[in-house]
């Protein structure tokens, strides 16, 4: 299988290209925007802006691939605020350049979306449940989503994310670890908590406060089956658990092995909250993932068993590097 993957510089393309890697019938091109890999990698890397689509077409027909995995993405909720036809360009144009470049050379095309396109107000919801976004954020991956869907003759997976935490193996530098508004607070609590220092867990107003976090090479392992898979659809490949982020945080600590003590509650940082003033957040996304689980023949991991592999890799991982 020739895999092609954008975004694998990042938390969830890097560890897609770790598990690609350990399999010998997976050919993998990286395309590449902004900085190299930190050390000298060993699948082919092709420099890539998503947002000029006539490159995006020009690529995908150089290379042919059975199968394209597009998890780059915009981040910076408040740049993306501010510059919304630079973020619109980069995220539905791309997006749908890549749909159409699959459909013309037959590729499965699997695009990475998040469970923000979701208002949070529903008690819960499944791979069915209509989107409503309240950000732009999560208007634009829904729109990403229809338009994949009415492009003719794509075969195509639909993979949402949540809160994505874990090792970043193609650069680590680039790894986020500041405290945000998000459920991606993953990185943050370890790297406060691994240095002896508080993590606080911002509690309110003004955040998305329950989700289900999401192991990186977890939801990568997800990704790939989808790769794999022959249905067309939504498929909810996150972790398999709701929690709220002071339960995470505490969860963390106890498979860590740290006080508990460094986890420290507290309303969200004014500076924060005057930054975001004109984006809204969702707050409690609880989710079903039963048709996903069933497609894919997998489950993703409940919390604690996330929570301790990734303990595995983070000692695994630092140990190597020394």
């Amino acid at each position: 299988m020739r895999l092609y993957i954008t975004g694998g510089t990042g938390l969830v393309g890097s560890n897609i290209i770790r598990l690609a890697r350990q399999r010998s019938d997976i050919e993998i091109i990286a395309a590449q925007y902004g900085p190299e890999p930190e050390w000298e990698v060993d699948y082919q890397l092709d420099p890539l802006d998503m947002a000029d689509t006539a490159a995006v077409r020009a690529s995908i027909q150089r290379y042919k691939p059975d199968v394209v995995i597009h998890c780059a993405a915009m981040l910076d909720h408040v740049y993306m605020q501010y510059h919304r036809a630079e973020a619109w360009q980069a995220t539905v144009n791309g997006n749908l350049a890549f749909a159409q470049s699959c459909a013309d050379v037959g590729a499965r095309y699997v695009f990475v979306s998040s469970d923000w396109v979701f208002d949070g107000q529903e008690p819960i919801v499944d791979e069915d449940s209509p989107p409503c976004p309240v950000l732009l954020y999560g208007f634009m991956k829904a729109v990403c989503e229809r338009d994949i869907m009415g492009v003719a003759g794509l075969r195509y997976g639909i993979g949402r994310l949540a809160g994505i935490y874990g090792i970043n193996y193609s650069n680590p530098s680039l790894l986020r670890k500041a405290n945000d508004l998000g459920f991606d607070l993953g990185n943050y609590v370890i790297d406060q908590l691994s240095r002896g220092l508080i993590a606080e867990i911002w509690t309110g107003p003004k955040v998305n406060d329950v989700a289900h976090p999401t192991l990186a090479s977890d939801g990568a392992e997800m990704l790939l089956r989808l790769a794999q898979h022959d249905e067309n659809g939504i498929f909810h490949c996150w972790g398999n658990e709701a929690v709220s982020r002071l339960q995470f945080a505490h969860h963390f600590a106890t498979v860590f092995e740290i006080d508990r003590r460094l986890i420290a509650p507290a309303p969200t940082d004014p500076l924060v909250l005057d930054r975001y003033r004109h984006i809204r957040i969702p707050f409690r996304i609880v989710t079903s993932n039963e048709k996903t689980c069933e497609a894919l023949a997998r489950r993703p991991y409940g919390l604690l068993e996330s929570l301790r592999d990734f303990r595995g890799q983070w000692e695994a991982f630092h140990a190597a590097r020394g």
